[in-house]
């Protein structure tokens, strides 16, 4: 007996600490995941900063470089551009503060966007050519001071040379920024139809164990010896379309065994003599992929809106030929002599669905209907 109590009261105690070391996993689990976004920030802010410093760096240079080509003497022209460069900087992240805080955001403010980056244009040809004047000229090119005037052409050359550096900076960013849209857009528009193609997929799960778990429950009703290896069979067919058809694409000879076992489910609601299933299969590369649960609908409509109303002689011909990564399907069904209307199926809705999402303008789905048969053919280019 007190035995008893001492395991119960150990179980109460571990029943008692385990919200608690929950409650610390959670709290070191939520410390690491701050600590790394806050460590790729970092990162990032890093990459960022070295690549405007590497522009600014690559600007002075070629600079210093071009105007030296006056008089071959590359070190007073880093010192002049040395001197010049701030104005620059100055002026380009002014213009980028302008189109961040007014672009894009109607007409008024898109024109106070491209004044107020002319201005600060303007103001960094004004000091640079303040500069310039002040000390550039008098103490590295002496000889030019008689000559040298706040007005003349030259300061056409100072503001161009701000305009320049503030034109490409600006193209970068907002190509940068352009292409940065651009893949936030595909990844929605990804994410968009994983969640389409989710939702389809989970329509025909329970579409799927409606359908087998009649067979399933025929076979119990008679106390049939069959019960037990189709309850397993259906099983792995379970397992199939609930985890492995969560990838982007499986094996043919996957979906070629699911329908098999599919038939072999089906073929046990029907006598020998009322059914006949016919199905061949072609392949010319035993490692082709194909996207999961795409075949399954049509043998499933096959079944249920054709053979499951005819009483004697159904006929179903399946015939899939892969060959030079095309795949073709033909189903061919029998149909009863008196037709019952019924909707269209909810598989071949899902199915138009999903092929237009996988394989937009690589494949085709034809219906064909008379009196006595039923068709469908399916080409999808799997390349």
């Amino acid at each position: 007996m007190s035995r008893t109590r001492h395991s119960i009261r150990q179980i109460f105690m571990r029943n008692r600490e385990a919200p608690f070391q929950q409650t610390s996993r959670v709290g070191a689990s939520r410390f690491f995941e701050h600590y790394w976004r806050f460590f790729v920030f970092l990162c990032n802010m890093k990459l960022r900063i070295g690549l405007h410093i590497l522009y600014w760096v690559a600007f002075w240079l070629l600079f210093a470089y071009t105007y030296s080509h006056v008089d071959g003497n590359l070190g007073k022209y880093l010192i002049v551009e040395s001197l010049l460069l701030p104005a620059r900087i100055v002026a380009t992240y002014t213009a980028f503060w302008f189109f961040e805080r007014s672009a894009g955001l109607g007409a008024r403010k898109t024109l106070i966007a491209f004044l107020g980056t002319a201005s600060a244009v303007f103001a960094g040809g004004m000091v640079n050519r303040i500069i310039k004047m002040a000390y550039v000229v008098p103490v590295l090119f002496p000889e030019k001071e008689p000559d040298y005037s706040f007005w003349d052409l030259n300061m056409v050359y100072d503001v161009f040379d701000v305009v320049l550096t503030c034109f490409i900076a600006l193209s970068i960013r907002m190509y940068f920024r352009q292409q940065n849209l651009l893949r936030r857009e595909e990844t929605l528009r990804s994410e968009k139809l994983q969640a389409e193609l989710q939702a389809l997929k989970n329509q025909i799960h329970p579409h799927f164990l409606f359908n087998t778990i009649n067979n399933l429950y025929a076979l119990a009703r008679v106390k049939s010896d069959k019960t037990a290896p189709v309850a397993l069979q259906l099983a792995q067919m379970l397992r199939y379309i609930l985890y492995e058809s969560n990838q982007k694409t499986v094996p043919l000879q996957q979906e070629i065994k699911l329908l098999e076992d599919y038939i072999a489910l089906e073929k046990l609601r029907y006598d020998d003599d009322r059914l006949q299933v016919n199905f061949q299969v072609s392949s010319d590369n035993s490692e082709q992929t194909i996207a999961p649960l795409l075949l399954l609908p049509l043998v499933e409509n096959a079944f249920k809106h054709g053979v499951s109303e005819q009483y004697d002689n159904a006929v179903i011909r399946i015939t899939i030929v892969l060959k030079n990564n095309i795949l073709e399907m033909n189903i061919e069904n029998t149909l009863p002599e008196e037709p019952v209307y019924e909707a269209p199926g909810l598989g071949q809705k899902n199915m138009r669905r999903q092929l237009e999402l996988l394989y937009p303008g690589r494949h085709t789905l034809e219906f064909d209907r008379d009196q006595e048969k039923f068709r469908a053919r399916l080409v999808v280019n799997l390349k």
